[in-house]
């Protein structure tokens, strides 16, 4: 149990520590900032990669019709911070976060159904 613990907390480090020193350097170059379309487009590009891993989990589970090791919580969780991103987006005018909602609430929703389907819950 002491190993995950370690292994989480290293993993915590090895994000946060380089994320606070890239953002430093980051802060100040303006247009590094104001180059919003450019990361409309990444950002959008990474939620089909996030929803196509959604609805892989989806068919996955579909195929073999077993979820046992699959977690329903993530999923909803994911759905939920999407429809917050969604209303966001549209409130700010930032179509990346309201394109990219759609397109992994599509897949977490395909896996959802798939996991409740496989759980005789529907």
């Amino acid at each position: 149990m002491k190993k995950i613990i370690l292994e989480i907390l290293v993993s915590v480090i090895l994000v946060f520590i380089p994320t606070f020193f890239v953002y430093k350097q980051l802060a100040s170059i303006s247009s590094f900032w104001s180059a919003q379309s450019l990361w409309s487009v990444i950002l959008t590009i990474g939620w089909v990669v996030v929803a196509t891993g959604y609805y892989h989990q989806g068919w996955l589970v579909h195929r073999t019709g077993n979820s046992r090791d699959v977690s329903i919580i993530l999923p909803a969780t994911v759905f939920f911070v999407q429809c917050v991103l969604f209303v966001k987006g549209i409130y700010y005018d930032d179509w990346s976060f309201v394109w990219g909602a759609l397109i992994v609430n599509s897949g977490v929703l395909f896996s959802l159904y798939q996991i409740l389907k496989s759980r005789k819950v529907l």
